[in-house]
């Protein structure tokens, strides 16, 4: 002869299953909080990371300008030069007794104005060059300081959001503790196994399917999960069943008695 629960144990698995439920939801919201709390510090550094390569390329290119200012000197003192020994030949032109003296000064002369005439072209190219390594500069220290500034209002909003976490994991374990309590140890014991397996322990059955794996459960399965008479899983995923709609057993409604 079958045995059938009595409607103390019928209520008892409705009241564990319900605080399973309860248990789950705390569970998946601690989840959340500690992955949150865990991508804030690899955020920040993500940030951090940023930050930096952004500071490296403006010493970079401080570095290109003080070179291009430094080559620029250099070509202006070269210059200078070039324009002195410039007057000294053609004072050595004016100087000269013969038709050779003549020739070698003015080739000298010329040799000298190329000389000129060359590096005042580099030195215009590197000025313009110059000029925009100081543009790039300008838009890259702004830049830098507004990531800066962000990173820092940053950085203040993540201590308080760790702080503000850490308060909520402190909160949800005491409550853990005390939902934990009116869950019998070996349906706790089957709970934790698949939640710590799976995530979702729990989950619903709907249209004759486990919403966790989406099988179709056994007919027979199904109407005993209606029933509400002992706790069913899903012969697939092993999940733990809830059946919330109003029971068909045999395509007929059962109000609860």
């Amino acid at each position: 002869m079958e045995e059938f629960p009595t409607v103390g144990e019928v209520l008892t698995l409705k009241s564990e299953l319900a605080a399973l439920e309860e248990l789950q939801a705390l569970d998946m919201e601690t989840f959340d909080n500690r992955k949150e709390l865990q991508q804030i510090p690899e955020n920040l550094e993500a940030m951090r990371t940023d930050v930096a390569r952004v500071g490296e390329l403006l010493e970079r290119e401080r570095d290109r300008l003080n070179e291009a200012e430094q080559w620029r000197l250099a070509r202006e003192r070269e210059i200078s030069v070039q324009t002195d020994l410039l007057k000294k030949s053609k004072a050595k032109l004016q100087a000269s007794r013969s038709e050779k003296e003549m020739k070698a000064a003015q080739r000298e002369i010329d040799t000298i104005k190329k000389t000129i005439s060359d590096g005042e072209e580099e030195a215009l190219k590197v000025l313009q060059a110059i000029e925009q390594y100081r543009s790039a500069i300008d838009e890259h220290t702004k830049e830098f300081a507004e990531l800066e500034t962000h990173l820092a209002a940053s950085e203040k909003e993540a201590e308080e959001r760790m702080v503000e976490l850490k308060g909520q994991i402190a909160k949800t374990d005491g409550r853990r503790q005390e939902i934990a309590g009116r869950i019998s140890a070996k349906t706790l014991r089957l709970y934790e196994r698949i939640h710590k397996r799976l995530g979702m322990a729990i989950v619903e059955a709907a249209e004759g399917k486990c919403t966790g794996c989406n099988l179709e459960i056994l007919a027979q399965r199904y109407i005993e999960l209606q029933k509400g008479q002992k706790l069913i899983q899903c012969t697939n995923c092993f999940r733990i069943l809830v059946f919330k709609g109003q029971p068909q057993v045999n395509g007929v409604g059962h109000d609860d008695a």
